[in-house]
């Protein structure tokens, strides 16, 4: 394996320096688990002491433990932040892992498959990423339901109909699962019955997953409005005129909320007022979802590009060319920007420069958004499969087939996977 670079002598200059173990994880781009991997191994070189190590991991409820990795495993320096929720806001599962929609999961993943764990079937395609709590798994399909699974057998709990087909993916809260639905409406459900609780609705099918923030929905629908929900009545707090189809999910950026419509812009609007702040033009529809790591908001468009433009003033950073569209949302961590094109084609470009890294090739378009864990990249393509390969290098990890395009993006927790594909399956794969 090529050996990964990593600038030692950097990090422990900040260890030194009295930088917490969240502080490194901002600064690295790296969850819990990984920074872990990465200070047991410095402490196994002797690079720190054992009085050091205790120190830095003295904030992290996870003790210590022996690094999975090779001594070549060691990442690169990154300045995506992972995710971490305030106390006060009990987030089990957004799409794209976070408000930020980087894509950056916590957990192992599964580095090396053993087995189909179970799957389930429904009687349409399932491009809805599904969410997870420790014990459930929430997903719709194209059959016009939205499914609660047992996550240890795929045992089902209950389903709820909606008006049609569900592409948006749900949020887990506090007990309460949020999503849109093709007839218009936010529903809010009882995790544990799927008893709505509220509704709200809205003049045109969503298909744009919400964004929780500080007890806030914000989604999309496909009339090209904006709508701010209150979680707890489903009062409206404020609608804004966007442009034509929102089918993107919007990304919390500081005070900004951020989403691609099909006028071919990024609008970026106050959180609290709707109000317009900027617009960034492209030359296609922006389908996707962006992806926000301070000060820099990444997202694809139909033109075939892939931006990174400044999340204050919306002036462009750089762009990078991949010769085909776009639709997916990109996923941001270990120093790079990942996504796929309509070719089939992966890559992963620096995150500041938006130079090349790396690019790999698959049998089937990529619509599906790649997810982020431990050292791999997780996501699907048109050729059925999902595909697991190496952050750094685009290797191949491993494989799997179903019978169906898999354009659901994966949801990566603890030592599992969980993803649907256009055969009407939903998979559990450790």
């Amino acid at each position: 394996m090529p050996k990964r670079s990593f600038k030692s002598k950097e990090l422990v200059k900040e260890i030194r320096s009295g930088m917490t173990h969240a502080d490194l994880m901002e600064k690295y781009g790296l969850s819990s688990r990984e920074l872990t991997a990465v200070l047991n191994k410095l402490a196994e070189r002797e690079v720190i002491d054992a009085e050091e190590l205790a120190k830095v991991m003295a904030d992290e409820d996870m003790p210590p433990e022996a690094p999975e990795e090779s001594a070549d495993d060691v990442p690169g320096p990154s300045e995506a932040p992972a995710e971490s929720l305030p106390a006060d806001e009990p987030v089990l599962s957004m799409y794209r892992s976070n408000r930020r929609r980087t894509g950056l999961f916590e957990g192992k993943g599964v580095r090396q498959m053993s087995e189909v764990k179970w799957k389930f079937e429904t009687s349409g395609w399932i491009s809805s990423s599904p969410a997870l709590s420790p014990r459930w798994v929430y997903f719709g399909s194209w059959d016009g339901r939205l499914y609660a699974l047992e996550r240890e057998t795929g045992r089902e709990l209950w389903r709820f109909d909606t008006g049609g087909p569900v592409l948006s993916s749900p949020v887990v809260v506090d007990g309460r699962i949020c999503l849109g639905t093709s007839d218009g409406r936010l529903c809010v459900l009882n995790a544990a019955t799927g008893e709505a609780q509220w509704t709200f609705q809205a003049d045109s099918p969503v298909s744009s997953s919400p964004a929780l923030h500080e007890g806030t929905l914000y989604y999309g629908d496909m009339g090209g409005r904006m709508h701010a929900v209150d979680l707890d009545t489903g009062s409206g707090k404020w609608s804004s005129d966007v442009g034509p189809m929102l089918g993107s999910s919007p990304a919390i950026a500081g005070d900004l909320v951020c989403v691609g419509s099909y006028d071919g812009r990024l609008h970026a609007m106050e959180l609290h007022s709707g109000r317009p702040i900027w617009r960034f033009r492209t030359a296609g529809p922006v389908a996707g979802s962006p992806a926000v790591v301070e000060p820099t908001i990444y997202f694809g468009s139909l033109d075939g590009n892939i931006y990174a433009v400044n999340s204050q003033t919306g002036e462009g950073r750089w762009k990078f060319d991949c010769e085909s569209k776009v639709s997916s949302s990109p996923a941001v961590g270990y120093g790079k920007v990942f996504f796929g094109n309509a070719a089939g084609e992966v890559f992963a470009v620096d995150l500041e420069t938006g130079t090349q890294k790396w690019r790999i090739q698959t049998g089937g378009t990529v619509a599906s958004s790649p997810s982020l864990a431990y050292f791999s990249v997780y996501f699907g393509s048109a050729d059925g499969c999902l595909h697991v390969v190496d952050v750094n290098t685009g290797k191949q990890r491993w494989k799997y087939q179903t019978e169906g395009p898999v354009n659901s993006s994966p949801s990566v927790d603890d030592d599992e996977v969980f993803f649907g594909s256009d055969d009407g399956c939903l998979y559990a794969i450790h």
